[in-house]
């Protein structure tokens, strides 16, 4: 046990510490690829409902 806290390094939680950062970056980049090449909605306004012909 006491040979796994000794590997518990400050250099081990650096390389984790820049392993989430690059991953977080990654995802983020996906999603913001994802967004802006995303179709863009119909920019036209809706026409109002008719109502009807009837008497």
């Amino acid at each position: 046990m006491t040979e796994f806290l000794q590997s518990l390094t400050p250099e081990f939680f650096n390389a984790v510490i820049i392993g989430v950062i690059i991953i977080g970056g990654a995802m983020a980049a996906v999603r913001l690829y994802q967004d802006f090449t995303r179709p863009l909605p119909d920019q036209r306004p809706t026409p109002p409902p008719q109502k009807d012909a009837r008497p």
